[in-house]
């Protein structure tokens, strides 16, 4: 048998061991392309830090003014980002009051807030008008966003890394679970950190984030 013919066993070690490290890349290369979504305070950067992580990919929605914003609308300032519907009967309430405090902190600066419906099937305009108003939302600085809800999609999963589920069975105030960050994003349209939505420390975090980048050209 010539020195370079493996035996039988030999051979489908060989293959065995190629396979698992081919298997092995395609798990590493899967995850590294597949959008994930932030957990806990892994992207909860410091104030000052220089830390940015993806840009938001250019998109085009409504406001409750019925214009429309695209990525561009927006850049020039930094922004602080949540996703909520109006119909939501968990955590959104607590998210958008939390923005408004944020809306009087912010005073004097030119950070804007951005509340993007994750329910764009019933939150047209009017809706997220009155919706707005009910929370005293300065419609100069804080925008609500609808849209076709495949593009809501795209620009939550693939800009944000945060993916929302409708589930038709639940009744309407729990239609859509989906995650409850405050995402702080610069004025060339990068994002720069993840908070929590719910809690006090975690709207400090993002109006201290906000405020840094704000002073900074």
């Amino acid at each position: 048998m010539p020195e370079t013919a493996a035996p039988p066993f030999g051979r489908l070690l060989l293959f065995g061991i190629l396979g698992l490290a081919l298997t092995g890349v395609l798990i590493v290369q899967y995850s590294r392309n597949r959008p994930s979504a932030p957990s806990g305070n892994v992207l909860a950067a410091e104030a000052d830090s220089t830390e940015a992580f993806w840009p938001v990919a250019p998109f085009q929605l409504v406001e409750r003014s019925g214009a429309p914003v695209t990525l561009e609308t927006l850049k020039g300032r930094p922004w602080i980002a949540g996703f909520v519907f109006t119909r939501c009967t968990g955590p959104c309430p607590r998210i958008t009051a939390n923005m408004r405090k944020l809306q009087g902190e912010l005073s004097g600066t030119d950070v804007r807030l951005v509340s993007f419906s994750v329910d764009p099937l019933y939150d047209t305009p009017q809706v997220l008008d009155a919706y707005a108003r009910t929370f005293g939302a300065d419609p100069e600085r804080w925008l609500f966003l609808t849209g076709p809800l495949e593009e809501v999609r795209q620009v939550s999963y693939q800009s944000f890394r945060l993916p929302f589920e409708r589930d038709e069975a639940q009744p309407p105030g729990q239609l859509v679970a989906h995650r409850t960050v405050l995402t702080v994003v610069d004025r060339g349209g990068q994002i720069r950190g993840y908070y929590d939505g719910e809690t006090d420390a975690g709207v400090q975090q993002a109006l201290a984030r906000a405020r840094f980048l704000a002073s900074r050209p």
